[in-house]
C-alpha cells in the first residue's frame, strides 16, 4: 500500500465541490452573524443559497415569525454588504 500525498487526498475528499462554493458559504455566514448579532446567529441556520434565495432554519416558529417581518431589511444589509450574494428573497423555515 502506497501513501498518498495529501494533494491527492485533498482532491478526492473536494471532487464534485466546488471550492468557490464553499468559499462564498463561509462568506455568507460570517456576513449573516455580522448582521443579524449573536442572539438571531445563535437561533438560526443557513440551509442554502440558491438563485438568489436564502434559506434559513430558525430553531422556533416565533423566531421564523419574527425575522420574516424583518425580510427586506435583512436582504438590504446582506446585499450592502456582500453584494456578490445577490440575494432576492430570504424563506425562514
Amino acid at each position: 500500500m502506497n501513501a498518498k500525498s495529501i494533494k491527492e487526498i485533498l482532491s478526492g475528499y473536494f471532487e464534485g465541490s466546488s471550492l468557490v462554493e464553499i468559499n462564498k458559504t463561509i462568506n455568507l455566514e460570517q456576513a449573516w452573524k455580522s448582521i443579524v448579532g449573536k442572539t438571531i446567529a445563535k437561533n438560526t441556520k443557513i440551509i442554502q443559497l440558491k438563485k438568489g434565495t436564502l434559506t434559513i432554519k430558525t430553531k422556533t416558529p416565533i423566531w421564523r415569525n419574527e425575522l420574516s417581518l424583518q425580510q427586506t431589511e435583512l436582504i438590504n444589509k446582506i446585499n450592502k454588504t456582500e453584494q456578490k450574494f445577490n440575494i432576492t428573497e430570504i424563506i425562514f423555515r
